[in-house]
């Protein structure tokens, strides 16, 4: 549990504080890692799809995020769950700005569907009262968080700092040792998992966003 203000190497600089360390380049990170992951084949992604009606119409439309272009990436909880396949949706961005400062781009339209996806200047956005409704069950998982930047590709590098979220545990992207992320240089999401290179911040007690409710989290701010 991150009770206070932890520095970025695991030690307690304060209950609570704002003197730990929020800014770390990725590769001096102590759980930076250089890993390779087997990605699933292009023909059952492509099956997946196929096999969803909602995933056909968007499809239909042929369209494709250009590099630099601001988007949101999520995984596809409907596909995930009628196929067993975990693939991302790309949502298209807008003028706005707000996504860096916690507007994410999740309820954007749908542009495409894609396996791997990497981003540069990438914030981690949670709706905190959609997360709220996740985790004290009064309604299933629906679209409330999304890593959002400027697409950049589909390379699969999985270099890096690894990042989750689970709204039933959590109420912002974590690293491994439970440790909300604000902002990524570059990013690529694969899956349940993002991996991180480059510039990370972190949330501290005085910038995170305020509760949604009193729901359980494994984070203390």
């Amino acid at each position: 549990m991150l009770c206070g203000e932890f520095d970025l190497f695991g030690d307690q600089v304060g209950t609570p504080a704002e003197t730990g360390r929020a800014v770390i380049e990725a590769e001096q990170h102590p759980l930076y890692k250089k890993r390779m992951i087997e990605v699933i084949s292009d023909e059952v992604v492509t099956a997946a799809l196929h096999a969803d009606a909602t995933a056909r119409k968007v499809m239909q439309k042929n369209l494709h995020p250009k590099e630099g272009q601001i988007v949101g990436c999520r995984l596809n909880l409907n596909i995930q769950k009628s196929q067993g396949v975990a693939v991302m949706t790309v949502h298209q961005g807008n003028s706005s700005d707000g996504y860096t400062r916690n507007k994410g781009l999740y309820n954007g339209a749908a542009l495409c569907y894609l396996k791997v996806v990497t981003m540069r200047d990438v914030y981690f956005n949670v709706q905190q009262s959609g997360r709220e409704k996740i985790a004290s069950g009064s309604v299933s998982k629906f679209p409330m968080a999304s890593a959002d930047g400027a697409f950049a590709d589909c390379s699969a590098n999985f270099d890096g700092i690894e990042i989750s979220f689970n709204p039933k545990n959590v109420r912002l992207f974590c690293d491994t040792q439970m440790r909300p992320v604000r902002y990524a240089e570059e990013v690529t999401c694969y899956a349940n998992r993002l991996y991180a290179r480059g510039r990370i911040e972190y949330y501290t007690i005085t910038n995170a966003p305020p509760k949604g409710g009193d729901a359980d989290c494994a984070l203390c701010f």
